[in-house]
């Protein structure tokens, strides 16, 4: 087994897939795509995304590959993740390390196999697609690599190595119960914020048009991130993103009783003095960790 990753075969070329292909191809790296879109592999050749291609999942499913690929790397939507995964069982327990990019990991359940690992790479867009492509895409961005299968300490070093040399990423390990926890408040509880902000102003019947403030700004990035992958994100990660909203309902519940005075506090004490010391630190607790 190779040490170096010299070859690898992406499945999904959408943004991330294609983002990955584009900065590979930069080190030297061949690359070989799949993707179930037909007109995508084909402008993939074509705009040089990608070296060579393959046409279905059952030519992917089959153990030779190994003596031309190094590493693949599933870029699908999360629900269809494990279904790839099974679809190219051939690979399990090869030469070839084998991994993922989606953000939600509870519900991957795959049974005696050595070689495959989660990946998780903190970086995207609002955009997606092909076209949305970066080749600088994950350079200084974060990694969260997840290990629930203990895959051979080979293949988790050879991926470690490709995302932080290849990538130029930062790596860490956790389990998938505390990523899947930490992400639901980082990443999916904002996303999902973000929809129900913009939902609150439709529902208003507020003439807003062009007279969103900065704060909106960054709201309105997020809810225009691709709905049909969230959905899937929301659902696959109930359990830790119900725990995530009952956390901001209580903190809301919080300020809003500061905001209206109801909240009762000692006579000493007046509401807009610990509603300014309740938002500073919240404030310090920003500037600590983020």
């Amino acid at each position: 087994m190779k040490k170096n990753v010299e070859s690898i075969l992406i499945i999904g070329l959408g943004m991330i897939g294609a983002s990955i292909a584009l900065a590979s191809r930069s080190k030297g790296i061949k690359v070989f795509g799949y993707d179930s879109n037909d007109s995508a592999v084909e402008l993939a050749k074509k705009e040089n995304y990608i070296d060579e291609s393959f046409k279905s999942l059952e030519e992917i499913n089959n153990e030779n590959l190994a003596d031309k690929i190094d590493l693949v790397i599933v870029c699908v939507p999360p629900r269809q993740t494990q279904e790839v995964f099974n679809k190219i069982h051939e690979l399990w327990n090869t030469s070839i390390t084998i991994t993922d990019t989606s953000s939600v990991k509870n519900h991957l359940k795959i049974k005696d196999v050595d070689n495959i690992i989660l990946s998780h790479p903190i970086a995207g867009s609002d955009r997606s697609g092909l076209s949305a492509a970066d080749s600088e895409l994950y350079i200084d961005k974060k990694n969260v690599i997840c290990d629930p299968f203990k895959a051979k300490a080979e293949h988790l070093k050879r991926l470690i190595d490709f995302w932080e040399s290849a990538m130029q990423m930062r790596t860490s390990v956790m389990t998938v119960n505390d990523h899947d926890l930490i992400f639901a408040m980082t990443s999916h509880l904002p996303h999902l914020v973000s929809y129900a902000l913009i939902d609150s102003i439709r529902l208003s019947s507020s003439n807003v048009e062009d007279n969103a403030g900065g704060g909106l700004k960054e709201f309105l990035r997020l809810s225009g991130s691709n709905s049909e992958m969230w959905s899937e994100i929301f659902t696959l990660n109930r359990v830790d993103l119900i725990k995530a909203l009952a956390g901001l309902q209580i903190s809301i519940n919080n300020l809003l009783e500061l905001i209206t005075e109801t909240k009762e506090i000692p006579d000493v004490f007046n509401h807009l003095e610990i509603l300014r010391d309740e938002l500073n630190e919240i404030k310090s607790f920003k500037e600590d960790n983020f």
